[in-house]
């Protein structure tokens, strides 16, 4: 078993705009990962890249850069901040813009 676990959760922005939550829960027992761990760590199956991505939970800045670049086929993709939202760090649609910040809910997961 991987020590990174990826879970994808369909959601929307309070505005209605579909996205999907890509939640990281570190599973091994002192909650550290290595640089190895990246080796053969795959997204999900069934994202739809044609929505935007908001990439959430604890987890060392280098597992958010792979992610990023992992996720940038999607229309958009937005890094969770508990203090602001989801922040958008990449586009490539005219519906969000950089630096753009949702509300998310994510109490009910």
């Amino acid at each position: 078993m991987s020590a990174i676990q990826l879970r994808i959760i369909p959601h929307q922005t309070q505005f209605g705009l579909a996205y999907q939550h890509l939640q990281i829960e570190i599973t091994n027992e002192n909650g550290i990962i290595t640089p190895a761990d990246l080796k053969g760590l795959k997204l999900p199956k069934g994202i739809d890249f044609t929505q935007g991505i908001v990439i959430e939970g604890k987890a060392p800045i280098w597992l958010y850069g792979y992610l990023v670049h992992e996720c940038h086929p999607a229309a958009w993709v937005g890094c969770y901040d508990p203090r602001l939202g989801a922040v958008v760090v990449a586009t490539h649609t005219h519906d969000v813009s950089i630096s753009q910040v949702f509300k998310v809910d994510l109490s009910g997961e």
